[in-house]
């Protein structure tokens, strides 16, 4: 008797179709739906990056920025702006990490790109470290 009350119950667990219509429904909401939305991990870095630096400071175009000069462009950007460091690096902290997810659900993020892109938040980390390291006047003693 109970095994047919099992049986005639509902399964709760959705169907994979169902699960990705779900998610292509909460990408299309998220804006992220479409074949003009980014789904490789650095290029969707580097326009978060373009996105947060874009203005008169830097001046720059998403086309010209690239892995080689992103770094250049963040510290120059946080120079101009004041932004302190810390709050810098954990805002691009946080964006590497949106980066990550968002590649993982596309179901792009391989292996050897999620470190290409950790590398990348790293030397921009390292650039923007030595840059406050340098903006640091060296205290005078003064008698």
């Amino acid at each position: 008797m109970k095994w047919s009350l099992v049986m005639k119950q509902p399964t709760s667990l959705p169907s994979a179709f169902k699960v990705a219509a779900e998610i292509d429904a909460a990408l299309a909401q998220a804006g992220l739906a479409g074949p003009q939305v980014e789904r490789e991990a650095i290029p969707m870095y580097l326009s978060m990056l373009h996105e947060l630096i874009d203005g008169p400071e830097t001046n720059v175009q998403l086309s010209e920025l690239n892995k080689s000069n992103v770094a250049e462009f963040i510290v120059l950007w946080m120079t101009r702006k004041q932004v302190p460091v810390g709050l810098l690096v954990d805002t691009l902290t946080e964006q590497v990490n949106e980066v990550i997810e968002l590649s993982r659900v596309h179901g792009t993020l391989q292996d050897f790109k999620r470190r290409e892109l950790i590398n990348l938040h790293r030397t921009i980390v390292d650039a923007l470290q030595r840059q406050s390291v340098l903006l640091v006047k060296p205290q005078t003693k003064t008698s």
